[in-house]
């Protein structure tokens, strides 16, 4: 994949006329801009999060199997947690898609995310930005009931973490691996009017509020730039 969008790269410079030290500099300069994790073994610079009082959830990678080359492995049994990097050299201004592959293998029973008292997600994925006071972050959700598409808003900490999230998957699509696709920056203009400068990513796996389990894997994710041939955002 990432070689095909590269190739749609150069194709396009060299359409302009630029030269082919230009067109090659140009292809390498987006594609090191680019980030991914996968988590074929311990991935530095990321730690666990737990939130006070509550049982934190497990992650950990797991061994390459038919399905995957190594995941990571997250289980929550009346439990919270992430598992969370800074990404320090990342610029959503130029690698603004993200992607990922993931798997719900045991959704929290009853959980929807319209209801405070069931806001559980066996995974979600996390693009944060701010500091201790000030928080806001989009999360991509893997829910149990909740209809897919739906949106909506959540604050955590006293109101110091605001989220504005999306349903991707539910109930329906348990058990099998799917690659997702976000334009992360666009989805931060429309939920906060900026895109953000400093951002981190977590993982999450939640079923405290129902108090049942819940277990996923997230196979690999990353942030690339737009394909040229991708239509423009409205």
């Amino acid at each position: 994949m990432r070689f095909h969008r590269v190739t749609r790269i150069v194709g396009c410079a060299a359409l302009l006329g630029l030269s082919g030290n230009a067109v090659r500099a140009a292809a390498d300069e987006l594609a090191s801009a680019s980030w991914r994790e996968d988590f074929h073994a311990q991935p530095p610079g990321w730690e666990i999060r737990r939130k006070p009082g509550v049982k934190v959830a497990d992650f950990r990678v797991e061994p390459a199997t038919n399905d995957h080359d190594g995941a990571l492995l997250m289980t929550a049994v009346n439990a919270s947690g992430m598992f969370a990097v800074h990404l320090g050299k990342v610029d959503l201004h130029r690698t603004p898609i993200l992607r990922w592959r993931w798997r719900a293998i045991t959704l929290p029973t009853g959980g929807d995310g319209r209801v405070r008292e069931r806001d559980d997600q066996a995974i979600g994925i996390y693009v944060s930005t701010g500091g201790p006071l000030t928080q806001k972050s989009i999360a991509y959700r893997w829910e149990t009931d909740t209809p897919v598409g739906t949106e909506g808003e959540t604050s955590y900490a006293a109101g110091i973490v605001k989220a504005k999230w999306i349903a991707v998957r539910n109930a329906s699509d348990v058990g099998s691996f799917f690659v997702e696709e976000r334009n992360v920056a666009h989805d931060f203009q429309r939920a906060f009017g900026f895109v953000p400068d400093d951002v981190s990513i977590a993982v999450a796996s939640n079923s405290q509020y129902t108090g049942t389990t819940a277990v996923a894997e997230l196979d690999w994710v990353e942030l690339v730039p737009v394909p040229v041939d991708a239509p423009e955002q409205p």
